[in-house]
């Protein structure tokens, strides 16, 4: 080739000359397309790749023994007077709250749930179809005859051996309403901690299966969510609604259970 180039003219040197250099830079134009080209393919099969997920899900149950029992009472008292009304109201809250901390129950285990005053009205009593027309009624609008004040009180036993006992005694110191109760778990923290891992290693149990079944492995967890949660278990007469004052009758038999604390989780996964 060098001899054929030696033997060109000036012109045909200089017309060579600008052929390869033109050769060159179409090479390296074409290069550089195909790069560019090779890098969108390659970063879209990646990406393609990456968008084959599978989740899996994964459950986790603990039972757990309740310790604490949970009741509301309420006192509703009636007067003509709004501060009659509340005083009695007062008073008799006064003794409940008073026996509960004769029994065991703390402070900080008594708490105002709800307080209201609500006026009593008189209506107008409608005429009677046989008064003449036109009728006068007794009275053009309700009028105020007395107040009723009701407050209530959330209150937490820690000792279960005494709930039975408890509740039936807040009725015969003034309590017009209790309901309840309701068992929980004090701090079920830890319970929902070993709940997750149950629940984490069943699902990758099933993923490991699902996985062999597919014939594909499996690549980075990309996404979790959990939900679930043990609630209280109610007692099988949830809602004692005792009236104050009525003969009396033997305590409740309280029988706490057991709690369920469930944890549910999904777990997604990268397929290779």
């Amino acid at each position: 080739m060098n001899m054929l180039y030696q033997d060109l003219s000036d012109s045909g040197k200089k017309y060579a000359r600008i052929m390869s250099l033109a050769l060159l830079a179409l090479v390296f134009v074409f290069g550089v397309i195909f790069t560019a080209y090779y890098y969108a393919s390659w970063k879209q099969v990646r990406h393609a790749t990456k968008n084959f997920q599978v989740s899996v899900s994964g459950e986790g149950k603990i039972s757990v023994k309740p310790d604490i029992a949970t009741f509301t009472f309420s006192v509703r008292s009636e007067n003509a007077k709004l501060k009659s009304a509340q005083d009695e109201n007062s008073a008799s809250s006064a003794k409940v709250v008073q026996f509960l901390k004769s029994s065991g129950v703390a402070d900080k285990d008594i708490r105002t749930a709800y307080y209201n005053i609500s006026p009593q009205y008189q209506y107008p009593k409608p005429c009677p179809l046989s008064a003449p027309y036109p009728c006068v009624q007794s009275q053009s609008k309700p009028i105020i005859i007395g107040y009723e004040v009701v407050s209530s009180y959330e209150v937490k036993i820690r000792d279960l051996e005494k709930a039975g006992d408890i509740l039936d005694g807040a009725t015969s110191a003034g309590a017009t309403e209790v309901n309840g109760p309701s068992f929980t778990v004090d701090n079920p923290d830890s319970a929902k901690i070993e709940a997750r891992k149950i629940a984490v290693d069943d699902a990758k149990a099933k993923a490991d299966v699902l996985a062999r079944d597919l014939g594909v492995r499996l690549g980075d967890i990309v996404g979790f969510s959990e939900s679930g949660g043990g609630g209280p278990i109610m007692f099988e007469k949830a809602t004692m609604s005792a009236m104050g004052g009525g003969a009396a009758t033997p305590a409740p038999s309280i029988q706490p259970g057991e709690n369920e604390i469930i944890s549910n989780v999904t777990i997604t996964y990268e397929i290779k």
